[in-house]
């Protein structure tokens, strides 16, 4: 038998190669790499005058209206009005080149003017609370300068109140309240009883003692005069009087709360709109 080539084994046992890859499935397409990142958005459009026109208009009314709220709401809200009075503090002559002292004495009448011992008879007799009354009271110094401050000083007392009069009424009270409570604890009133005291045992004093006590009469009386003209001194300067413009509420600044309010409404709205108004 004869043997068959090699040439004969190979064509006839398998496929050829260019068989084998015609008869396999074909793989994705290769594409070209594409960009990094999103294209760019279109460039937005701009305003066009009547836009901007209408922008401007419609800012203007956000802002009135916000002006118009914030008057509005202190219609509702009760008025409430300052009473003043000044009261002058004179201090001593010796204690007036002690700047130091001075502004301790006067610090100190701002306490007293507020303290129960003033407020407290003038709430009774007006038939309200101490504590209604001293916290409506405030009492100030006037052209307060620190450590340079006169050796006189003006105490300012405002009480507020809803009705004019009656805080008017209040004002002059406290202020001749603070008075009384200022002279029965001067050496002033002190002196005059001793005086007075001196006198009436004078009356009824014997030849031996009367010397005597005519010479503590004397030296009394003395030091009264003294005391009246370099002594410590109070006095109303200003009578109690009603303040034209009411403390609470204030149009003014309600008002002007209101329209900041609508200048940032209207920024934010303004913002809104170019933004929808001009996308492409």
């Amino acid at each position: 038998m004869t043997r068959p080539s090699d040439a004969t084994r190979n064509s006839g046992s398998g496929s050829s190669p260019s068989s084998v890859q015609s008869g396999a499935r074909p793989g994705p397409p290769i594409r070209p790499p594409g960009p990094r990142f999103a294209p760019p958005p279109p460039p937005r459009r701009s305003l066009t005058p009547a836009q901007g026109s209408r922008l401007g208009l419609i800012a203007l009314v956000i802002i009135m209206l916000g002006t118009a709220a914030g008057m509005a709401v202190t219609l509702p809200m009760q008025s409430l009005y300052a009473a003043r009075t000044q009261l002058l503090y004179q201090v001593s002559a010796e204690d007036a080149s002690d700047n130091l002292k001075t502004n301790r004495d006067l610090s100190t009448q701002l306490v007293v003017v507020t303290s129960r011992a003033v407020l407290g008879p003038v709430a009774d007799a007006n038939g309200i609370s101490v504590d209604d009354l001293t916290k409506d009271t405030k009492a100030t110094l006037v052209g307060d300068g620190g450590p340079d401050v006169q050796p006189s000083g003006v105490i300012q007392v405002d009480v507020i109140h809803p009705v004019r009069e009656t805080g008017v009424q209040l004002a002059d009270a406290i202020g001749k309240q603070y008075l009384k409570v200022v002279q029965a604890g001067s050496p002033t009133t002190y002196l005059q009883g001793q005086l007075d005291d001196a006198k009436k045992q004078l009356t009824t004093a014997t030849a031996a003692t009367s010397a005597g006590i005519q010479a503590r009469v004397m030296s009394l009386q003395g030091q009264l005069d003294t005391e009246a003209i370099a002594g410590t001194q109070a006095s109303i300067l200003t009578p109690a009087y009603s303040v034209t413009d009411r403390v609470f509420p204030n149009p003014a600044f309600t008002a002007a709360t209101g329209a900041l309010c609508g200048i940032v409404l209207a920024a934010l709205v303004a913002i809104w709109l170019s933004r929808r108004w001009t996308r492409s």
